[in-house]
């Protein structure tokens, strides 16, 4: 009589056990499907591989899921969903077209326009680089608010400035497009000395930089000055272009060495290799760009906290090749290459598609140096902040510029006309909060030579 109810309860058992080891059914689009995804890829492609989080929780949103998982020193790594804003980041400069930084003097904190748009709103309203801002959306700043303040109001219609001579500026939120090339002239004329500022590296501005070029050519420039101030980086390709336009290289020399987990080979590219990432519409060959170039061996590289990822390594892997005179501050300290790397729909299902964008690569030159996390340190150090008010861009009162044009004299000190020019000075040599919404643009390169698992 008991045998019908032992064998049931064996049988249940069986089905227990077996429901328990089989591994749980991740639908496409899970949260679960994602995450385990995410972290095979992780594992195969993450410089930092060998120093992953144990993750704990396979049903949280993805985005929290990757941040958990990265080395806790790893400052960069990001992930994207598509059509999902609230994981992409905004910037004051792609939304309001300016920039802004707050400085700590003895007795008060002020905070300084740092860079306008050319034909933004702000610009055509008569905002100016050196402004000094009072209010936000009517609420006066202080040191421990003005970060919430702009994270604020980065997701309203319109922002409004209010001046510290009363003037409002109300700008609209929209997509900015930055000219790449600022501005491009003659600031001394014996000799001749040419100046440039570039606001990112992308091959929109290709052509304007090629036309600025040739005019410094037709007018016998001796010497040329980089402003890369305030350069978050972009394209390694635009940033190879750059290099054969200005300096005296070869199309086959090394322009950069990357050095990836024990998954990844390690690989070099000269410059030509890397002007061929360039994006679709440009055809640009790195003999031809040679043709066109000025061939400097000496380069003038104007710099500070948020000269970063490719301008770092535009810095970086000339140094092997001609003499980079760098002055200003110590760069951002990004040293690293990334990669893309988007869900299978076999993942995502219907779901929109998420991209991962990891650190893959450490970046060297040619010679081998390289591990700038802290920055790059120029051979001559000028805080601009420390000379108020700020100077226009391309400007010869400009400290960093004078800077050069007595370095390229043959002067040890900085003249007294600088000093004149200037009507105050901070008593802080670094600003305490640099930049709003600063970001880096990646330096995107493909994760080619892995060994396969």
């Amino acid at each position: 009589m008991r045998k019908p109810q032992i064998l049931v309860l064996a049988l249940f058992s069986l089905i227990f056990s077996a429901c328990e080891k089989d591994p749980p059914l991740n639908e496409p689009g899970s949260n679960e499907a994602i995450n385990q995804w995410t972290l095979k890829q992780m594992r195969q492609y993450y410089y930092w591989n060998d120093k992953i989080r144990q993750p704990n929780d396979y049903q949280q949103a993805p985005d929290l899921f990757f941040k958990g998982i990265l080395f806790q020193d790893d400052r960069y790594s990001g992930i994207l969903q598509t059509l999902n804003s609230d994981t992409y980041g905004n910037t004051l400069t792609n939304t309001f077209g300016f920039d802004m930084v707050q400085l700590q003097t003895t007795d008060k904190t002020i905070q300084l326009v740092t860079q306008v748009v050319p034909f933004s709103e702000g610009d055509l309203m008569g905002l100016k680089r050196g402004d000094s801002i009072t209010h936000i959306n009517n609420e006066p700043i202080g040191h421990s608010n003005l970060k919430s303040l702009l994270s604020k109001s980065l997701l309203l219609p319109a922002m409004q400035l209010t001046r510290n001579d009363g003037k409002i500026f109300i700008l609209p939120s929209s997509y900015i497009s930055q000219p790449i090339l600022y501005t491009a002239k003659l600031i001394s004329s014996s000799p001749k000395v040419g100046y440039m500022f570039l606001s990112q590296f992308d091959f929109s501005g290709a052509y304007s930089l090629l036309e600025a070029v040739q005019n410094f050519k037709s007018q016998q420039v001796q010497e040329l000055v980089v402003d890369l101030r305030y350069n978050p980086g972009g394209q390694v390709a635009f940033a190879a272009f750059c290099a054969l336009l200005l300096a005296d290289i070869k199309e086959n020399d090394i322009f950069t060495k990357y050095q990836g987990n024990k998954n990844l080979k390690n690989r070099a590219d000269s410059f030509a290799a890397a002007l061929e990432g360039q994006p679709d519409g440009y055809s640009f060959m790195a003999t031809e760009i040679l043709k066109q170039g000025l061939h400097l061996k000496r380069i003038y590289m104007l710099t500070g906290p948020n000269t970063a990822s490719a301008s770092e390594m535009l810095i970086n892997g000339l140094r092997p090749y001609l003499q980079v005179i760098q002055i200003g501050d110590k760069t951002y300290g990004k040293d690293m290459a990334s990669t893309t790397i988007s869900t299978p729909e076999e993942i995502h299902g219907t779901e929109r598609a998420w991209h991962l964008i990891p650190m893959i690569y450490k970046i060297y030159n040619k010679v081998g140096q390289g591990d700038y996390s802290d920055g790059i340190t120029p051979s001559t150090k000028i805080d601009e902040f420390a000379f108020l008010p700020l100077a226009p861009i391309g400007d010869t009162r400009d400290p960093l510029i004078q800077e050069v044009l007595q370095i390229i004299d043959n002067k040890n000190t900085r003249t007294k006309s600088a000093a004149n020019n200037t009507t105050e000075r901070t008593s802080n040599i670094a600003p305490q909060y640099m930049g709003s919404s600063y970001q880096t643009i990646p330096i995107e390169v493909s994760a080619q030579d892995k060994t396969e698992k």
